[in-house]
């Protein structure tokens, strides 16, 4: 059996597992946090290990008037999820582990939900440069994962709750394999979502290229956000 067929197999029982959390809290922040970065009613996205579409269903009711597009490994995964979507118009779900994907499509947002720790990290080069293929110049990628000190953690602590493959992916190691595909760090952010320690981080790439304009703040904006700043200062 390949590695390819093992993690397939994996996920095909762990559907039932996903079925039975359903939507969590991780799933709205993720959400929202694309909703920040500019997510409307007609992007188009690419979701890249949707498993049974939990995640899928949130982002298919924000881009109504877009397109989504939704991968992942498990044959069984996909199956689960056009029953819980019923095939809207705007989504199409493929089975791939993303080495032979290829649509005719450039999308807004590529976002990898907690799925880049469970690819082998020595895919993870070829995985972008894929996902370089379907993006224009403005493009976002944005990628969640588990902080790696939180994977360190469970692996010593509590390891029958990793999945067939669950890496500890560094900053440096990500980013180092993003630049190799002309991608720029937009912003990295560890954060508190389950537990009182850092315990996830998202990371948000963009297209590396020249900057065209940049026009200054007006002056009257930087008085007043000074003024906010000061006065945070001396209240603190």
């Amino acid at each position: 059996m390949t590695q390819k067929e093992e993690i397939r197999n994996w996920y095909n029982t762990f559907s039932a597992n996903q079925k039975i959390t359903g939507v969590n809290l991780r799933h709205y922040t993720i959400v929202n946090k694309l909703l920040s970065l500019g997510l409307k009613s007609n992007s188009k996205v690419l979701e890249i290990g949707c498993g049974i579409g939990t995640l899928t269903g949130l982002l298919s009711n924000k881009v109504k008037k877009g397109k989504l597009v939704a991968t992942d490994i498990s044959d069984e995964s996909i199956r689960i999820a056009g029953q819980r979507l019923n095939n809207p118009k705007h989504v199409e779900l493929f089975v791939t582990d993303m080495a032979d994907f290829s649509v005719d499509e450039k999308f807004d947002f590529v976002v990898l939900p907690d799925v880049m720790e469970h690819i082998p990290v020595e895919q993870h080069a070829d995985l972008f440069m894929t996902i370089r293929k379907h993006l224009h110049q403005d493009s976002i990628v944005f990628i969640h994962i588990p902080h790696p000190k939180a994977i360190e953690y469970v692996r010593e602590n509590d390891p029958d709750k990793l999945q067939v493959i669950d890496q500890a992916l560094s900053a440096n190691r990500l980013i180092s394999d993003a630049y190799k595909h002309n991608f720029l760090l937009m912003e990295y952010k560890a954060y508190k979502l389950f537990s009182n320690s850092f315990d996830y981080v998202f990371i948000t790439f963009g297209i590396d290229k020249p900057l065209e304009h940049i026009k200054p703040i007006r002056q009257n904006s930087i008085i007043l956000n000074k003024l906010i700043e000061r006065m945070k200062y001396y209240l603190s």
